[in-house]
């Protein structure tokens, strides 16, 4: 006799998939894209009650929503980096009343008695990242609460070890470990990490956690950006996907030493809830009082309302970020101003901002394309 498949429906599109559950077949509908790995956690996944905290490192819906559909009388916390994948996943979990999705720096402990954590881990999750969140399981779960964690297989030594120190009756299925929360709160900090940024004319404070870009270093295109910017006293200044702040800070910090009134200010902005937390710190530390730090992944500024707005848009994305960056500027500048963008494509970037009306300059510096567009008007 065959058993019929339970049915799990998210919204928007994306394919239909089947695959095994805990309990019998799961048909998956509107799912983009299946993992491999995730989809042999779903076969191991346990009965939950009470708060099931799931710390994510992208958008995939899928566990939260198996979770959420096997589960009903369990409360499912999805927390997330970065304002993007909140609002990604917010959408595709929006049937299943019982998930929350948060953006914060850090999950928060719960007075809940019943507990489950599930962690997600893959290929490109940065290590110290990967570390920071089972530690931070480990304190915030209450001692002996169920623990799920999918990690890479290629680093098996690694985090059969790491999380051998932190969760008890640990049992390994492949790239699958469970085990039972320890209550190790001693074992978290913030990992806070302090460095310098310098420039040929400046010197700046930076600070950093996992998950941020550049972590515990100045990046190179960032420094490369920061000494090409053109920037005045009286002028607005906008910068979008600051990261620690190390460029915005940087022409904060040059603003400073010409000794002249600062009547202009300078936003940085980003999506990441620990960038902006750095950047805020940053600031604070560097006595940059007209420097304002926005956590915001659709930055729509008012038109015309700024003289400069620069970017070091991240690779991994193709060019999907640099082309937002250049769609804000486009609306954000005023007529003559500038617009600045580092990558290591520069004929790419010209010829976007040539299609929103920038006449674009490139040139080179400590190896990067350094982009000036210059609106017309």
């Amino acid at each position: 006799m065959t058993t019929k498949a339970t049915l799990i429906r998210l919204p928007g599109q994306g394919r239909d998939w089947t695959l095994d559950g805990p309990g019998g077949p799961l048909r998956v509908e509107g799912l983009r894209e299946l993992r491999t790995d995730e989809a042999r956690l779903v076969r191991h996944l346990p009965a939950c009650a009470g708060r099931v905290l799931i710390p994510l490192t992208d958008s995939s819906p899928l566990i939260p929503a198996v979770i959420a559909r096997l589960n009903p009388g369990a409360t499912v916390e999805v927390s997330v980096l970065d304002l993007h994948d909140e609002r990604l996943l917010r959408n595709k979990l929006l049937p299943f009343r019982r998930v929350q999705v948060v953006c914060a720096a850090d999950a928060t402990a719960s007075p809940a008695a019943a507990q489950t954590g599930i962690l997600l881990l893959h290929d490109r999750t940065d290590r110290l990242l990967a570390w920071d969140l089972i530690e931070r399981l480990d304190q915030i779960l209450p001692a002996g609460s169920p623990v799920v964690v999918l990690a890479p297989g290629k680093r098996i030594g690694d985090y059969t070890a790491k999380l051998g120190q932190h969760f008890n009756k640990l049992q390994v299925l492949g790239v699958i470990w469970k085990g039972l929360a320890g209550g190790a709160s001693q074992d978290w900090t913030p990992r806070w990490c302090e460095f310098a940024a310098t420039t040929p004319t400046e010197q700046v404070r930076l600070f950093s956690r996992p998950g941020v870009f550049a972590h515990s270093r100045p990046d190179s295109g960032g420094l490369a950006l920061a000494e090409r910017v053109e920037v005045q006293p009286d002028q607005r200044i906008l910068e979008l996907g600051c990261g620690c702040g190390l460029t915005g800070l940087l022409l904060a910090e040059r603003l400073r030493l010409t000794g002249a009134t600062v009547t202009g200010e300078i936003i940085l902005v980003d999506s990441n809830a620990r960038a902006v937390e750095c950047a805020r710190r940053g600031a604070e530390v560097n006595g940059c009082s007209f420097v304002r730090v926005l956590h915001n992944d659709l930055y729509q500024p008012e038109p015309a309302s700024f003289d400069v707005v620069l970017g070091n848009p991240p690779y991994y994305a193709g060019h999907r970020i640099a082309q937002y960056f250049i769609e804000v500027a486009a609306r954000a500048l005023k007529p003559g101003g500038r617009l600045w963008l580092v990558s290591k494509h520069g004929a790419t970037i010209a010829g976007l901002a040539a299609g929103y009306g920038f006449a674009v300059e490139t040139s080179r510096r400590r190896g990067y394309d350094i982009s000036v567009g210059r609106k017309g008007g």
